[in-house]
């Protein structure tokens, strides 16, 4: 009861004298920066944006620029022709900037829709799924480890019809177990692998080295 009666005693001495001295909200009012407030704004419509949850992580982001990568214009020194005989099933047509390559699906004997997924089965310890989705006419997945980044996707042949940046590159065929795929290697340092594998077509993009590609290339399965 004295400790109480003490504590009141003290509060009531020493809170009316300095209560002056403490500064009022009203009186130190800080306004901001222009600048500050600019970037605040940029930042909250960034987090409010429906694919900040893809690029929030320095590993996302990488698997963005990735992405980009292949977009970027180009012009091949390689003719239509002489790709075409390279790999039957697939067509590229040469624009000024870029090159599309579609797939030549004559039978109409694969999948319209993505029935069984394929996907990586080589030891991927220590990557990370950064991104991933599924429609009815392809899969995409995007695993990453430091700087390594590996693009995998799955496509019907009927739809699969890309740009690719094919800038200096050397176009070639090579095997994928059974089947022949075309490879290049872009001038931003990714290695390409795209084949059909008598139902989907497979696109393995990557900064990874290109026998270590192969080798998951070679491991692509179906897993579901």
């Amino acid at each position: 009861m004295a400790n109480d009666i003490f504590k009141k005693a003290l509060y009531d001495a020493l809170i009316p004298e300095f209560s002056d001295m403490l500064p009022h909200a009203d009186e130190n009012e800080y306004v901001f920066s222009h600048k500050f407030e600019s970037n605040m704004q940029k930042l909250i419509k960034r987090r409010n944006k429906p694919y900040y949850r893809i690029i929030n992580t320095v590993g996302k982001r990488i698997a963005c620029i990735a992405v980009i990568i292949l977009v970027a214009s180009s012009v091949t020194i390689f003719s239509v022709e002489a790709f075409r005989n390279a790999v039957a099933d697939f067509f590229v047509n040469i624009y000024e900037k870029f090159s599309t390559i579609q797939s030549s699906d004559e039978t109409g004997v694969s999948p319209l829709t993505i029935e069984n997924l394929y996907d990586i089965t080589w030891d991927l310890d220590g990557y990370e799924v950064v991104y991933e989705e599924r429609t009815i006419y392809n899969f995409f997945k995007t695993y990453v480890n430091k700087d390594i980044v590996i693009n995998y996707a799955q496509y019907t042949k009927a739809k699969f019809n890309i740009d690719t940046n094919t800038e200096n590159a050397e176009i070639s065929s090579i095997n994928i177990g059974q089947y022949d795929a075309i490879y290049f290697y872009d001038n931003h340092n990714y290695h390409h692998l795209i084949w059909y594998n008598e139902d989907y077509v497979i696109e393995i993009m990557s900064n990874i080295n290109k026998n270590t590609l192969i080798e998951i290339a070679n491991s692509v399965k179906k897993v579901e």
